[in-house]
């Protein structure tokens, strides 16, 4: 005979108890079958996020990484640059002011 391996975890629901009573009531299931329910739901909107892990970069460096990564571009938006280059947005903009004041690029309108 085989034994199926079931997990328990210990919850504390004390700020989640009436949320939880009010879609075990709309939905008609148990409490158990619910907390399921949001994990899978969770899980899968997850599954299709792409999570962008930024690196630690000194502005002198990332100026030169974003002036190699837009040479040759005909247009190229300030998130794709930071989304490419794995750069915070805001030292993407910090450098693309300096550049813009330096005519390197020139803001889109």
């Amino acid at each position: 005979m085989r034994v199926e391996r079931r997990h328990i975890y210990p919850v504390d629901l004390k700020d989640a108890g009436e949320a939880l009573d009010m879609i075990v009531e709309k939905i008609g299931c148990s409490k158990a079958d619910a907390i399921r329910d949001a994990i899978r739901y969770y899980a899968d909107y997850l599954s299709g996020l792409e999570v962008v892990r930024y690196r630690e970069i000194g502005k002198e460096d990332a100026k030169e990484e974003i002036k190699a990564y837009i040479k040759g571009k005909d247009r190229v938006s300030a998130d794709e640059i930071s989304d490419g280059l794995r750069i915070d947005m805001s030292m993407i903009n910090e450098v693309l002011l300096e550049l813009w004041g330096e005519g390197w690029v020139e803001p889109d309108e």
